[in-house]
C-alpha cells in the first residue's frame, strides 16, 4: 500500500500531487494549467481505483485550499470519496486502521462540500532550468561493486524531472556478476531484475541516486560497460526509491 499513516496526506503519491500543483502555480500556470501537469504525471496509473483516488482527492483538497478547486474536478473528487475512496485497499492491506483512515476521508469530503476560501495569493516565480545529472542514455549499462566484493549490473531505465534537477533511474539486474569473462554481450527486456523490499515500506522496483556532492559526477563510482539493452526495461516512476550510491550497494548485497 505504501502509507505510513491514514492522514490524506501519509503517501509519497498525494503529497507529490500536492507539492507539484502548489509548484506549477509558483511558476506562473493557471489552475487547469496545473491540473493538467499533475494528471499527465500520473495518466499510467490513473485507471487503477486506488491511484486514481489518491491522485484527484489530493489534487482536489489543494485546489480547494487555494480556493480555486472547479466543479468538474469537485465532483470527480466527490464522487471517489462518496463510493469509499480507497477504504477497499486499507481492508484489505490495514484493517485495524480502517476507521482511522474513514474519519480523514468524510472529513476530506464535507469539507469539499463546503464553499471554498477565497483565491489565495500566489507569488509566481520563474521556473530555473533543471540540471540534467547526466548525458548518458536510457539502455545504459554500469557495474557497481558491493560490500560482499560481488558486482551486479546496473541499467539506466528512464529519467525523472524533479523541481531542480532531471534524475536517472536503474534497474538492478537480479543476477550478480562472477567474473569479467561472464559478463553479457545482450541484456533483453525481460531480464530478472531486483526489487528492494526487506525494510522499506513498499516495494522498489527501482533506484536513483541520492547525490551527497553536488559538484562530483552522479555516476561516480559506477563503471560503464559496452553492453546492448534490447528491448528497453520497463520503468515506473512510482516504483523508484532515492537512496546514496553506498546505501544502494548495501540494499542490493542484503537482498541478494
Amino acid at each position: 500500500m505504501g502509507a505510513w499513516g491514514t492522514g490524506l496526506y501519509s503517501d509519497d503519491t498525494t503529497c507529490d500531487v500536492r507539492d507539484d500543483y502548489i509548484q506549477h502555480l509558483k511558476h506562473g500556470l493557471s489552475h487547469g494549467e496545473a491540473c493538467q501537469k499533475v494528471l499527465g504525471r500520473h495518466a499510467a496509473r490513473l485507471g487503477e481505483p486506488e491511484v486514481a483516488c489518491l491522485v484527484y482527492v489530493a489534487l482536489a483538497d489543494t485546489a480547494w485550499k487555494y480556493g480555486r478547486l472547479d466543479e468538474t474536478l469537485k465532483d470527480k473528487a466527490l464522487s471517489l470519496l462518496r463510493a469509499g475512496g480507497d477504504l477497499a485497499v486499507w481492508e484489505r492491506d490495514a484493517p485495524r486502521d480502517v476507521p482511522a483512515r474513514r474519519k480523514t476521508l468524510k472529513a476530506l469530503e464535507a469539507r469539499l462540500a463546503t464553499p471554498q476560501p477565497a483565491e489565495k495569493p500566489v507569488k509566481v516565480s520563474p521556473s530555473k532550468p533543471r540540471k540534467a545529472r547526466t548525458t548518458a542514455p536510457v539502455g545504459s549499462v554500469f557495474s557497481l561493486t558491493l560490500p560482499s566484493q560481488r558486482q551486479v549490473l546496473l541499467v539506466l531505465v528512464g529519467f525523472v524531472e524533479l523541481e531542480k534537477s532531471i534524475d536517472p533511474v536503474f534497474s538492478v539486474l537480479a543476477q550478480p556478476i562472477a567474473s569479467a569473462e561472464s559478463l553479457p554481450i545482450r541484456i533483453t527486456g525481460d531480464a530478472p531484475t531486483l526489487v528492494l523490499s526487506k525494510g522499506f515500506r513498499q516495494p522498489f522496483r527501482h533506484v536513483a541516486i541520492l547525490p551527497r556532492d553536488e559538484r562530483k559526477d552522479i555516476l561516480t563510482g559506477l563503471t560503464p560497460l559496452d553492453i546492448t539493452v534490447e528491448p528497453a526495461l520497463p520503468f515506473q516512476r512510482e516504483h523508484t526509491v532515492w537512496l546514496a550510491l553506498g546505501r544502494i550497494a548495501s540494499e542490493v548485497d542484503a537482498h541478494l
